[in-house]
């Protein structure tokens, strides 16, 4: 893919990030030269720890080309998850940017090594992804060979108990290339912004698919600002953004121009109202649904009215099936996914009838529906439902409610014990920047808008949500104690 892409336009930007940019023939360079230097085998996990930077880009090739498996994690992760990462993984080698954010990622992969017997070699890259360091070391055991066609292993949030291994063949990384440029139509050789981690599946997914179209990808990382992101944007003239619900409703809050004409939301459900928001700003961007086990399995269409764009997820790609395990006649139920794409377990153990259902149906965990045109609505997280004397609650509405507040940026619906309805809803939101939000009034816009049974019990006002290294809520972390949330 790299290749191909190096061959057609050798000197035009493959990955750009905060004024660093890497053409195709720079980028097929420099992994040839980290495959060297850490003298790469087919087969071989390695691990690289890095945020959006080119650097993330550069190790993920390096490791295609030697034939070995690349393992990304994000330069989020502390030592106790990195640790359990290592642990599962077993990489023979690993690399890593010097710092992010100051924390010190190279110390931090330095420190592992004497509990990772399997690791021989470690190399430290500048985030444009030039060499700055090798150390080579005598590994204390062999570390097994995955099979050649495994392209990557991309690690779950690990919300409960260790962290899983999704497995990533070729042919799924392949598939997923294919499908999201075809989705992307004439705009899938154009310049796109990638504020979502290349070390998930959907950031991935989207790399994937415009390395294939010898498309410039401009990597954005945004946390306090959207600024940097904006700016790149526009120096870049990129038509596609690929994000997360949050950041759109950032920029729109945010008054930022919209200068991009598509791209693809997912993560979590996007709120309709923002959908149209772009829409009327000519910038249609496309619900897309998958997992990292399964990589992107469902998707709006460009030419899809609007009332199924901004309701729905879409239909199944290409490759794909799709059913839902309703329990009764109108009723969300388990949504179910089957492909010659999907692997057949996570690295180190098959899937069992925790995964999977009638041999070959992967069980998601999200609930949803289907319409009669085959096109998928989500109602949330099967452990998320929240039972309320008798009632289901799904998350998902309630905070899609809640975000209709004009003064509610952010919002997230846990379960909370109650000792007569076994359970209640509990909110917590984030005020829109500059405006002062109270619990009563909350809880007010709720009882006049939603049932009953579903007005949250209490509400609290936030600073920020804890976030997993996915860009994901760490609903885990909001039901533990105060600290936690600021």
């Amino acid at each position: 893919m790299l290749s191909s892409a190096r061959a057609v336009r050798p000197d035009h930007v493959a990955v750009a990030h905060i004024g660093m940019t890497v053409s195709f023939a720079e980028l097929e360079s420099a992994a040839g030269r980290l495959a060297d230097a850490a003298a790469l085998r087919p087969g071989e996990r390695v691990a690289i720890v890095a945020s959006n930077v080119p650097a993330l880009v550069v190790g993920m090739f390096a490791s295609w080309q030697a034939g070995a498996v690349a393992v990304p994690l994000s330069a989020r992760l502390r030592r106790f998850e990195l640790a359990r990462a290592f642990a599962d993984a077993e990489p023979a080698v690993a690399v890593s940017v010097p710092a992010q954010a100051g924390f010190e990622v190279a110390q931090e992969i330095e420190a592992l090594e004497p509990v990772t017997p399997t690791l021989r070699a470690r190399v430290v890259l500048s985030e444009l992804g030039e060499i700055v360091h090798v150390s080579h070391a005598v590994a204390r055991e062999a570390a097994s060979l995955s099979p050649p066609d495994l392209a990557a292993i991309l690690y779950t949030s690990g919300t409960t108990g260790e962290p899983k291994g999704a497995l990533v063949p070729h042919r799924l990384a392949d598939a997923m290339a294919e499908n999201l440029g075809d989705l992307l139509g004439s705009y899938a050789e154009a310049p796109y912004g990638l504020a979502v981690p290349a070390s998930h599946a959907f950031g991935l997914g989207c790399l994937l698919a415009g390395m294939a179209a010898a498309a410039t990808a401009v990597l954005g990382d945004v946390t306090t600002s959207v600024e940097p992101l904006v700016r790149a944007l526009d120096r870049h003239h990129a038509a596609v953004l690929h994000g997360t619900p949050p950041l759109l409703r950032r920029l729109l809050r945010a008054g930022a121009p919209i200068t991009f004409r598509t791209g693809f939301v997912a993560g979590s459900l996007c709120p309709p109202e923002v959908l149209q928001e772009l829409d009327q700003r000519r910038a249609v961007v496309l619900n897309l649904y998958g997992m990292t086990e399964i990589g992107a399995a469902v998707s709006c269409r460009a030419e899809d009215p609007p009332e199924i764009r901004h309701t729905t997820v879409g239909r199944a790609l290409p490759g794909y099936e799709l059913r839902v395990d309703t329990p009764e006649p109108g009723a969300p139920g388990e949504i179910q996914v089957r492909s010659s794409y999907l692997p057949s377990g996570y690295h180190g153990r098959p899937w069992g009838d925790d995964e999977l259902i009638d041999g070959d149906w992967f069980r998601t965990g999200d609930l949803g529906e289907l319409d009669a045109g085959g096109n998928l609505t989500i109602a949330g997280r099967a452990k998320e439902v929240i039972h309320v004397g008798g009632f289901n609650v799904f998350p998902a509405e309630v905070e899609a409610f809640l975000l209709t507040h004009p003064s509610i940026a952010q919002a997230v619906v846990i379960g909370v014990p109650h000792p007569a309805l076994g359970e209640a809803p509990q909110a917590f939101v984030v005020p829109v920047d500059g405006a002062t939000l109270e619990p009563r009034e909350v809880t007010s816009f709720a009882r006049a808008g939603i049932a009953g049974y579903k007005v949250p019990y209490t509400v609290r006002v936030v600073e920020e949500l804890p976030v997993l290294p996915s860009g994901k809520t760490d609903r885990r972390a909001l039901a533990a104690p105060e600290e936690v949330v600021r």
